[in-house]
């Protein structure tokens, strides 16, 4: 809670604004910049409304927490992907240049490796998650189908149960699909303060 004084000609009056003092300068440079950039999903398209909403929460952390997310999980999937590339590319050199037969057992042997890996990398994020890892805290975040609610799970590092945010995409975003910043950036200081 902050408090704001102010002299009139009567006197003096207070106010009290229902903000965070941690949070005022921080939310006002956000505010500030999706003013400018105003940020634009297609409503029907909940995969790309859950990146456009997730990108938000990635740049409140930053900016008001002052945590980036964990780069771990990036640094496997470009590792996966340029492992992935240069398996493909001796495999594929080895198919123009020469017949199968002389490159049978390296063909094979890649091939494998190549399936071993990416399938590694993909149940370790089905169950790691896609979660977005902070310094203190876990955000996971999920849209549903059926009825478009966008879910944040929370999860403190010193707490068990996580705090939980539920809202349509419908209250989010307007008909043209613009971000409702202002009222997003509202509910992520209320979550993150608790």
């Amino acid at each position: 809670m902050q408090t704001i004084v102010h002299q009139n000609p009567s006197g003096v009056s207070l106010s009290i604004v229902n903000t965070s003092v941690k949070y005022l300068p921080c939310m006002d440079n956000l505010r500030a910049k999706y003013n400018k950039n105003p940020l634009r999903g297609d409503i029907y398209n909940l995969s790309e409304l859950k990146i456009i909403l997730d990108d938000v929460i990635r740049d409140f952390m930053e900016t008001a927490e002052g945590s980036g997310s964990s780069k771990a999980s990036t640094d496997i999937k470009i590792t996966v992907g340029l492992v992935s590339t240069a398996i493909a590319s001796i495999v594929a050199y080895f198919s123009i240049t020469s017949e199968f037969e002389e490159h049978k057992q390296t063909i094979t042997v890649l091939t494998l490796l190549y399936f071993i890996i990416n399938i590694l990398a993909e149940v370790y994020f089905r169950y790691a998650g896609f979660s977005m890892i902070f310094k203190n805290r876990v955000v996971s975040t999920s849209i549903s189908a059926p009825d478009p609610t966008y879910v944040i799970m929370v999860y403190n590092k010193n707490k068990l149960i996580p705090y939980k945010y539920t809202k349509s995409v419908f209250d989010l975003f307007d008909s043209n699909g613009r971000l409702i910043h202002k009222e997003f950036l509202e509910d992520l200081r209320d979550l993150f303060e608790k």
